[in-house]
């Protein structure tokens, strides 16, 4: 008798034991799902009156300001500015170039920046330039961009592209260059 009492509740408390282990697993997975945080947003970080400074091979110094700027969330090197403004000095404390444009992006992993809309360029020895877009190598500073016109007191230049390098003493124009220097 005790072993056919056995026989009946042996296979009946198996089935009992696996049916409670079954339903605390599945119990505990469905808590957590539910329970579980909402993965973090993309946090955007939004910088007020951003500066960044460097210093280049050649030993000028640069500063570049804007009135905001925005870090991209999904590449944390490259930085969105809003009226970017970069001073250039020379070594010696000569003033270089300044320029200001409506927007720009800064990239810190490689120190160059993009300047779009109405790029504004003076230089220290008078001449004045404005572009559609310029592209600074921050480390060399070299730049390079498009549709640009210049102008000095003895000259004028437009041109389709433009290359500057060596501080500003070497300029190269490409593309339906118009050029006219004036005689003192």
């Amino acid at each position: 008798m005790r072993v056919q009492f056995l026989r009946r509740t042996l296979p009946i408390a198996a089935v009992v034991a696996l049916a409670a282990v079954v339903g605390q697993v599945s119990w505990r997975s469905l808590q957590a799902a539910v329970a579980a945080p909402p993965p973090p947003a993309a946090s955007i970080v939004r910088m007020v009156s951003p500066q960044f400074s460097g210093q280049g091979r050649d030993g000028s110094h640069y500063l570049l300001t804007a009135q905001s700027g925005v870090r991209d969330p999904k590449d944390a090197a490259r930085i969105m500015l809003d009226r970017p403004v970069v001073t250039v000095t020379r070594q010696g404390g000569e003033t270089g170039a300044h320029t200001v444009s409506q927007r720009g992006v800064f990239r810190e992993d490689n120190q160059s920046l993009t300047l779009e809309g109405d790029v504004q360029v003076e230089q220290g020895a008078g001449f004045r330039f404005v572009a559609n877009n310029a592209v600074i190598d921050t480390s060399t500073g070299r730049v390079v961009g498009g549709g640009v016109q210049g102008q000095s007191d003895t000259s004028a230049v437009r041109s389709d592209n433009y290359a500057v390098s060596d501080k500003g003493d070497r300029m190269v124009f490409k593309g339906r260059v118009h050029a006219q220097i004036k005689s003192k």
